[in-house]
């Protein structure tokens, strides 16, 4: 194949800011034809790069119907993704799919399973999976420098719920996004922890909303927040290692931040990411000495070349496929009944049911 031809779906903030100039640093891709309901916004990226005017699509199915097209990336509110994505794969057109792969397990399972029987390349944005400190950590826990693990602690927080004037966007409204931050931010971190080459066994959650209304983007009317603000999971893992997952958006002066922590036999991991950079460190366990890493150049990647790759038949063992989009879709659907029901859930429940 030479250069994969690209449909892009959604043209919101994280298709301009990430995945567009992504794709323009690649010899073996071109951006041939986009798709957005907003025709404001597809006039600006649209003029941008340069896209004629009859390959501007207000409807996604016809830019799924273009011929010319080898592969669409979809970049929309999440309560089209599975229903974009089948499209796609029913139409023999590879695709991407930003994270959470849909609103629940079940339509997740149903959207892997029509890629698999078409037969197309289905890759997921889990992008931590893409930079060079998070791959390097993967790295040290696989190559055992923590040892057999003990615990892992893993925090995504951040102040963004709290901008002032911030308003009732599709984040905030439960039948555009099914949950909050916890599929916004904790789809990244549970991949992480299976990105480590663990699975989740069960899971006890609890979330919340402490800004519970806010302004609508057009009218600015009032309305109530839908969808969760902070969720705290406590899960055991198939290795029956500790796993603590904290994520909230309403965390007061803190821009962001993301933290990991593994306690292993032989020490304490940390990798850290705030306002102030990045860092590894390692203490040993029986020397308590401090040592401070940084990823070799090897572990350098881009999310996007990832997906091209993908779609010429390229992978490794860092691809995010929709088979392990599926799997975190799980986990959030776990987290979600134990908010519902207050009680620890199984993943095999969430399977089973679907599955059967």
């Amino acid at each position: 194949m030479g250069k994969v031809r690209l449909g892009m779906i959604g043209l919101g903030g994280i298709a301009n800011g990430v995945h567009l100039p992504g794709y323009m640093k690649l010899d073996n891709c071109e951006l041939v034809a986009i798709c957005d309901i907003d025709e404001s916004k597809l006039k600006a990226t649209g003029d941008k790069y340069s896209i004629p005017e009859d390959r501007r699509y207000t409807d996604y199915r016809e830019l799924i119907a273009c011929d010319d097209i080898d592969a669409v990336d979809i970049a929309t509110w999440n309560s089209v993704h599975c229903e974009i994505a089948k499209a796609a794969a029913l139409a023999g057109k590879h695709f991407s799919v930003e994270k959470p792969v849909g609103m629940n397990y079940a339509e997740a399972y149903d959207l892997a399973k029509t890629a698999e029987n078409m037969n197309v390349q289905s890759f997921i944005c889990l992008s931590w999976r893409y930079h060079p400190y998070t791959r390097y950590v993967k790295y040290l826990v696989s190559s055992g420098k923590v040892g057999r693990l003990y615990h892992i602690y893993v925090r995504c927080i951040k102040d963004s719920g709290l901008w002032k004037g911030r308003k009732l966007e599709w984040r905030f409204d439960k039948t555009l996004a099914a949950s909050g931050v916890l599929g916004d931010l904790g789809s990244h971190m549970i991949d992480i922890v299976r990105f480590w080459g663990q699975e989740f066994k069960d899971v006890y959650a609890n979330y919340g909303t402490f800004i519970t209304h806010r302004p609508t983007e057009d009218t600015g009317e009032i309305r109530e927040v839908t969808t969760d603000d902070w969720c705290n999971m406590n899960c055991v893992l198939e290795s029956d290692v500790s796993c603590t997952i904290e994520l909230t958006r309403c965390a007061t002066t803190v821009p962001n931040l993301i933290s990991f922590e593994v306690y292993g036999e032989k020490g304490k991991l940390i990798y850290t990411n705030d306002e102030y950079g990045q860092k590894i460190e390692f203490r040993d366990a029986e020397t308590r000495e401090i040592e401070l890493l940084t990823p070799p150049d090897e572990f350098t990647a881009m999310q996007s070349k990832s997906f091209i790759d993908l779609v010429q038949g390229i992978e490794d063992d860092y691809t995010a496929k929709i088979t392990h989009g599926l799997e975190c879709q799980a986990v959030i659907d776990a987290a979600i009944r134990s908010c519902e029901q207050h009680r620890p859930v199984t993943i095999a429940e969430i399977k089973e049911e679907i599955e059967k």
